[in-house]
């Protein structure tokens, strides 16, 4: 496969995590502010089943980067295995993310997803902003790649 066939390949698939991480934070946020989102709720549950199953393979692709360093990542879409490597070093830029998601294992992230009390759930729209950010960079190197230098 090519590396623009695999850009395209990974924007697509970004952007469907996106939307997921965006659904569920709006219907959490409103939520926790007391308003009603029933008309959400089937959305927010669909989004939440895609970040469930999205963060079970990311956390084992994760592992695998943590363990290997700089060396390859057999058998890993080239461009999951570099957002893992993203993820690892934003684990350690505490000023920029600080949020469970990069200071726990990434399966309490599944709790949280879960979790109807509002400590976990405030908890959880901090982990889904900062993860938010680390996609979009990843969105943005996919694009560049894809459309070149605009």
């Amino acid at each position: 496969m090519s590396a623009g066939w695999l850009a395209i390949q990974s924007f697509q698939q970004s952007q469907d995590l996106l939307a997921a991480i965006n659904t569920l934070s709006i219907h959490t946020k409103l939520k926790l502010a007391g308003i009603n989102d029933e008309q959400r709720a089937k959305s927010a549950k669909k989004a939440r089943e895609i970040l469930a199953a999205f963060l079970e393979t990311f956390e084992k692709v994760v592992h695998q980067a943590e363990q290997a360093r700089d060396a390859p990542l057999v058998g890993v879409d080239p461009r999951l295995r570099q957002l893992a490597k993203s993820f690892v070093s934003a684990k350690h830029d505490t000023r920029r993310f600080h949020s469970a998601l990069f200071t726990k294992p990434i399966s309490d992230m599944t709790y949280l997803l879960a979790s109807t009390e509002e400590k976990d759930q405030q908890a959880l729209v901090e982990c889904l902003a900062e993860f938010r950010v680390l996609v979009e960079e990843h969105i943005h190197t996919d694009a560049y790649r894809i459309l070149g230098e605009i």
